[in-house]
């Protein structure tokens, strides 16, 4: 029997939820586990470090650098984050015994502990860790306090890892581990004055700390049917989504995307669990029963951590004429409990709605219901129940809206051109600004439109400002902010908007690729393309994901991951005739080849049904045909293709800067900073 001591590092990690998996997806949680042990091994094997042992779903490790521990944890949470559970982790600095190839001692059972209060996602560390990486550039750690942990004697000066995609802990978390009866056995009794300070100020802060107002970030949980009807499950999202909506007008409160809260409809977690995967503190819980024209809701309020427990709970009943007074009704009431203090104008926009026609308010909904698949019959159906409630009602400024957004929708898939729809958008969008100037969607039509179809810088502005002063809390306004942001030259503020974006919606597809087109136009292509990778691993067939890693590969000159992207893209659409375009072009020649006899088919097609030339243009401009490239562009511009503001940032046109046809494209879009 071999005996030693010795000073290590020592890593502990835990998938969190495991369990809970195991129990409802078991096939699922295996193969969590499988992908988890892979990512851990590789990580381990590459900071040099020692794997000792697994132990359920967590893995153990020695290192005989902290660095290289450290570096290792961001290694896995890294290579996690496209993984169905987060993963969490502790490192330890400290004496162990080895003994027969395993440790023991006070070092391990810290590092254990560590990691068991650790963030999901995230790496907790103590001081002794701490110190031995404060001077090492890129790792940044920031003091969570001293934590009382079980089974250790005394407090553990505790850090975390701060970075992106690193969660930080929230003011609950903080009360949670820095103020439980465990730790408050463990330290010295103070006598005499001391005593009465102490708990004089334990008192206040426990009262200031337990207040309902300390609420400020919230998840509203989809709506739960009880009419056991199914077919009134689009009446629910509707709903789900309009009380989202509502609630985010609060601009102190953050308000997770109705999108985001998607994801647990048929969650096995609990709140708390919900909660703490999403960094809020509170979660909103809804049930439905309609009875004829009569829509009644529950509202239960919950304080989600450190422990479960409702606060309030409210029924809401209202006719489907009088249903968008409800919503405000459940936002003032929130509001109220949360002793939240609402200006003037927040509290008109909750109180002042308008009647509906219960028929066209129906039509509206399920034209919603279509809209959000953007696929090109998903379009058509939304776009027959949006024209039925206009003609039901026409004074509905929600049906105008819709009607905008289908031909919109249209444009930016490249299914018709521009010049064909956007007389129809401008007077659609005029006539809901007429009928109800308030209503959050139409300003952000109008920023949308503004940018993309009318090329209109300043007034797009304007709606973007105005949409987030009505909902601040809108996360598509945010990421496609972000991306304007980047077109009128200001990068700097657009990372800010598609990090809020992705703070309010974080499983989006949508807002994680925007993401890497915003760091595709920073030329930072490593971190698009490992972000895009990520985003794929979640959503493998995203076309916007795959279009920008495409572009992504070739800006940073790796031209045969581009190809393979372009291939993979195309199979996605099962399109086998532009697979086979590319297969062929890059036996026969090389990647630009390949791009240019996909051009070549695209240009085939145009006979008999619209291409949009964008496609074609930046096809011949990633091929290097630069004449070829610019004449498809200026055909583009002519057509008001969606895509020509970008022409102004994305580094795929650095070749064609100086040709003057390019020259002249950047000057007809009268850009405010060309760059």
């Amino acid at each position: 029997m071999s005996l030693k001591r010795q000073l290590a590092a020592i890593m502990f990690t835990d998938i969190v939820g495991y369990t809970a998996l195991m129990g409802s997806d078991e096939e699922s949680a295996l193969e969590l586990l499988r992908t988890s042990r892979a990512i851990h091994k590789e990580a381990i094997g590459k900071y040099r470090g020692k794997w000792l042992k697994e132990m359920g779903d967590g893995v153990l490790a020695q290192f005989s650098s902290a660095v290289d521990a450290v570096q290792c944890a961001l290694e896995i949470q890294k290579n996690a984050r496209g993984l169905g559970g987060k993963i969490r982790i502790g490192i330890h600095l400290g004496d162990v015994t080895i003994e027969n190839e395993d440790v023991f001692g006070d070092g391990v059972n810290i590092a254990s502990r560590i990691q068991s209060i650790a963030d999901p996602g995230g790496i907790y560390v103590t001081e002794s860790i701490h110190n031995a990486i404060r001077s090492q550039a890129g790792i940044h750690t920031m003091f969570l306090g001293e934590v009382g942990l079980k089974n250790v004697a005394y407090l553990v000066k505790t850090y975390f890892l701060v970075g992106d995609f690193l969660p930080r802990p929230d003011k609950a978390k903080l009360k949670e581990l820095l103020h439980t009866p465990d730790k408050q056995k463990s330290r010295p009794l103070i006598i005499g004055l001391g005593i009465i300070i102490l708990a004089s100020f334990s008192i206040f802060w426990w009262i200031t700390v337990n207040k309902e107002e300390d609420i400020r970030s919230l998840v509203v949980l989809p709506v739960e049917n009880l009419t056991g009807n199914p077919e009134v499950d689009f009446y629910t999202e509707g709903i789900h989504d309009a009380i989202n909506n509502e609630i985010g007008k609060i601009s102190v409160l953050r308000v997770l995307s109705t999108r985001t809260s998607l994801k647990y409809r048929e969650s096995s977690l609990s709140i708390p669990e919900i909660a703490r995967e999403l960094d809020v503190e509170g979660v909103i819980e809804t049930s439905l029963l309609r009875v004829g024209d009569s829509i009644r809701i529950r509202v239960k309020l919950i304080r989600a951590v450190p422990e479960e427990r409702q606060i309030w709970s409210q029924d809401f009943s209202r006719d489907i004429p009088h249903i968008l007074s409800l919503y405000g009704d459940v936002a003032s009431g929130i509001a109220r409990e949360l002793n939240i203090q609402l200006t003037t104008e927040q509290v008109f926009r909750l109180v002042s709605k308008q009647e509906v026609i219960p028929q066209a308010y129906e039509a509206y909904l399920r034209g919603m219901s279509y809209w959000y698949k953007l696929t090109k019959e998903d379009l058509d159906h939304a776009l027959r129940y949006f024209e039925l409630a206009r003609e039901i009602d026409p004074n509905y400024a929600p049906a105008y809206s819709g009607v905008a957004m289908v031909w919109g929708a249209r444009i930016q898939q490249g299914i018709m051109p521009g010049t064909e729809a956007i007389p129809k958008l401008k007077s659609l969008l005029i006539k809901a600004l007429e009928l109800d100037s308030n209503l959050t969607e139409v300003h952000y039509s109008l920023a949308l439109f503004n940018t993309w179809w009318y090329w209109d810088w300043e007034r797009a502005a304007t709606a973007f400002k105005k949409t987030i002063e009505l909902n601040p809390n809108h996360a598509g306004v945010r990421a496609f902010y972000s991306h304007y942001l980047n077109i009128v030259g200001k990068p700097g503020e657009a990372i800010a908007q598609i990090e809020k974006a992705l703070d309010l919606d974080p499983v989006n597809p949508l807002f994680q690729a925007m993401y890497g087109m915003d760091l595709n136009y920073a030329r930072k292509f490593d971190q698009a393309i490992e972000l895009l990778n990520n985003t794929l691993g979640n959503a493998p067939g995203d076309p916007t994901a795959l279009s920008t890693l495409r572009s992504a590969y070739h800006n940073n000159k790796e031209f045969d991951k581009a190809y393979e992207t372009f291939v993979r893209s195309y199979e996605v659409r099962n399109d086998e005739e532009a697979v086979l375009a590319l297969k062929a072009g890059y036996v026969e020649g090389d990647y630009p080849l390949a791009l240019t006899r996909l051009a070549e088919l695209l240009i085939a097609r145009s006979e008999f049904q619209y291409v949009t030339p964008w496609r074609i243009g930046t096809l011949y401009t990633r091929a290097g045909k630069n004449d070829a490239a610019v004449r498809y562009l200026s055909m583009a511009y002519d057509d008001h293709d969606a895509n020509m503001p970008y022409i102004n940032i994305d580094p795929i046109f650095d070749d064609l800067k100086s040709h003057p046809g390019f020259q002249e494209l950047l000057a007809k879009m009268d850009f405010p900073n060309p760059r």
